[in-house]
């Protein structure tokens, strides 16, 4: 069996149909046919049930065509590989985040990335957790960072947990909350919150962090994907905004008019970030730098 010939099962086991797959591979139905039928009586199984209307993978089929799908991706990484070495390039890495480790983490990264690898192409998607997760499974993006909470941990998926970061409330600078020595959580809830999208086990851990009654909603003010709209928002009202003291390390400019609220806590807020790769793919030499470039923007401040 050849590359060529698991390109055919894995269109035909996608497209369910042996028009859309014959067209799809450039070859004409018969000989698509042919192939697979060829694929099957090497393999002693049957990997498709074929009807006069529809083609229906079999769970032999679908055991292969997973396997046939890692098969064809190592096989473009490598050949990816093998023209950067030629070329003496690193190549390019495309990173999927959610909203908080764009903004706490990607400049210190990215500003990491460019001064060792000038030649290095970055393409960066910030999104929610189910939009960049589907990218992921169709290999257009390297890897994901996203809170762990909102994470899948199944077989087919690679989590790498990073450090930690501290998480508070903050408000601006005259809000009626600020600069107090103590602030009662109960407090908080006469203030709109905003926030970015979370995933509904953050979403809980706050509704209990806040000793909301079981039948309280945790509601937000506003929610958007963007930080720094969300800061622009805080500094003109007197919302309440979650983000991490790191952000002044990262870049201080980027907090001025916000200060944290001082909350006694026995159970502190924190942002838990994680590294998603598609488990059993060798990553290519641009995402490795990149990921070590995350993990140090991680641990760095």
């Amino acid at each position: 069996m050849n590359l060529r010939q698991l390109e055919y099962l894995v269109a035909l086991a996608e497209e369910a149909s042996f028009a859309r797959a014959a067209q799809r591979v450039h070859l004409s139905q018969s000989a698509l046919s042919r192939s697979i039928q060829a694929i099957e009586d090497e393999l002693g199984l049957a990997l498709f049930d074929r009807t006069t209307r529809e083609v229906s993978i079999t769970p032999a089929g679908q055991t292969l065509v997973q396997r046939a799908k890692k098969v064809l991706f190592e096989a473009r990484c490598m050949m990816r590989d093998a023209d950067l070495l030629k070329n003496h390039e690193i190549g390019s890495v495309s990173i999927g985040t959610g909203p908080y480790p764009a903004a706490l983490l990607l400049p210190l990264a990215i500003d990491e990335l460019t001064q060792r690898h000038p030649q290095l192409r970055m393409n960066v998607m910030v999104e929610n957790w189910k939009t960049l997760l589907e990218l992921l499974y169709d290999e257009s993006l390297d890897f994901l960072i996203v809170d762990i909470r909102g994470a899948p941990i199944t077989s087919d998926l690679d989590v790498t947990p990073l450090p930690k970061h501290a998480a508070a409330w903050f408000v601006r600078e005259d809000h009626p909350l600020a600069h107090r020595e103590a602030v009662d959580i109960r407090e908080l809830h006469d203030y709109p919150i905003i926030s970015v999208p979370l995933p509904e086990p953050m979403r809980q851990s706050l509704r209990k962090w806040f000793r909301f009654a079981p039948n309280q909603e945790l509601e937000f003010h506003l929610i958007c994907n963007d930080v720094n709209i969300l800061q622009q928002h805080a500094r003109k009202t007197n919302a309440l905004l979650l983000l991490s003291p790191h952000l002044t390390a990262v870049d201080p400019t980027r907090m001025a008019g916000l200060v944290p609220v001082s909350v006694p806590s026995r159970s502190p807020l924190w942002l838990q970030f994680a590294i998603v790769r598609l488990a059993g793919r060798t990553p290519s030499p641009a995402t490795q730098q990149a990921v070590a470039a995350i993990q140090h923007a991680a641990t760095a401040g």
